[in-house]
């Protein structure tokens, strides 16, 4: 009966008794932390060492290398000579010859072809003309006097 005579919110209390369950659960596992032996951490990178170097030794064994990996130095990335392999040469490319019949058609194509049209310079006079023509100019104009306008309670 004393909490239901109580002023309190019951979302408060649902959410204080939370808070205090959460903080046993943690006072719980804490103390189960200091009764066992505490378990060293290993590294991501141990467990993907000895993947990594079988990887690259299937894909060396695909592509038909045979390398040796290189000594443990500090110039690690240095590129070894067995692993540059000059450029392929690029295939010539031969521009195609037009004949005079083809070179006469390009050019009446492009004097036929419709030039870029610019757009007629429409005055600021003759825009606001045509916006306040439009129906819903009105409705866009009350609205603005709404929002730039005074207060309803400083109009007369």
């Amino acid at each position: 009966m004393l909490l239901a005579e109580t002023a309190i919110d019951p979302q408060v209390i649902i959410i204080f008794v939370a808070m205090i369950f959460a903080g046993i659960k943690a006072l719980i596992e804490k103390a189960q932390s200091k009764s066992s032996p505490p378990q060293e951490e290993t590294p991501i990178e141990e467990y993907f060492d000895g993947y990594y170097e079988e990887a690259l030794q299937q894909q060396r064994q695909q592509i038909g290398l045979q390398v040796e990996p290189p000594p443990q130095t500090a110039h690690q990335f240095a590129p070894t000579p067995e692993l540059i392999q000059p450029p392929a040469p690029l295939p010539k490319v031969t521009v195609p010859k037009l004949s005079p019949a083809e070179k006469q058609a390009l050019k009446d194509l492009q004097k036929t072809a419709a030039p870029v049209r610019k757009q007629p310079l429409i005055s600021t006079k003759s825009r606001l003309k045509a916006h306040l023509s439009s129906p819903t100019a009105a409705r866009e104009a009350l609205i603005l006097s709404e929002v730039f306008g005074p207060p309803k309670a400083l109009k007369k």
